[in-house]
């Protein structure tokens, strides 16, 4: 696939209600359609669950783990809970929650905002965002993160997973939608550079390169420790 993210890249908003309003409405649209293509992406995906597998491995069995964005498959979160973590998934997406809970109703699926935690601080030993900060404005990354750092108790384990790419902006549903969605990137030095500004140590950063049926664009996978 050739990736759509490198067209129609404009305006840089802050993440605020009306931000993430849009959002919500453009995953509440394109959810069906997303669990019908991704239901089972997962499972052709090796370096992942094997990334995912380690991650849980050094959090130890039931360890309190957060998959914030779980969307409506809700496979990280599953691979979580199955590696012996104490698990629950966030969406703000009400739409993708209800089509999770259908798909996996063992889970702990909930509607939140991962950009303003309904969570005690110090709650957390681990946190997991896959592809989550794709859809908020660069310049409140570190917001974000620091946001992070307060649910993570010290010592506690965070994952990145992003493409890789530059830019930011609203643009064209790249499912072929009529709902513009917004998409942000940034190269893996740039990810470590601002996980690094937010109370975090990074412990390892590691690319893969696009299978043959992804967008072409390489995963970076960064794991950090609150401190």
């Amino acid at each position: 696939m050739n990736d759509p993210f490198k067209r129609e890249l404009n305006a840089m908003p802050q993440v605020n209600q009306a931000h993430q309003r849009a959002v919500t409405s453009y995953w509440d649209f394109v959810a069906p359609t997303y669990l019908s293509l991704f239901r089972n992406e997962l499972e052709g995906k090796p370096f992942d669950q094997l990334v995912i597998r380690n991650f849980a491995e050094a959090m130890g069995k039931n360890a309190i783990v957060c998959d914030a964005g779980c969307g409506p498959c809700a496979h990280i979160t599953s691979l979580l809970g199955a590696c012996g973590l104490d698990v629950f998934g966030i969406d703000l997406s009400p739409v993708c929650i209800d089509l999770a809970r259908q798909e996996k109703p063992s889970l702990d699926l909930r509607v939140m905002d991962a950009t303003d935690f309904q969570l005690e601080d110090s709650s957390l030993d681990g946190l997991v965002a896959y592809y989550l900060f794709h859809y908020i404005p660069k310049a409140n990354w570190p917001n974000v993160l620091r946001e992070f750092a307060r649910v993570l108790k010290p010592g506690g384990k965070l994952l990145i997973v992003m493409k890789d790419g530059h830019g930011e902006g609203w643009i064209s549903d790249p499912m072929g939608g009529p709902v513009k969605t917004y998409w942000a990137a940034c190269s893996s030095v740039e990810l470590e550079r601002v996980v690094e500004s937010a109370s975090f140590t990074i412990g390892t950063a590691c690319q893969r390169s696009a299978l043959p049926e992804e967008i072409r664009a390489d995963r970076i996978y960064l794991l950090g420790e609150c401190t």
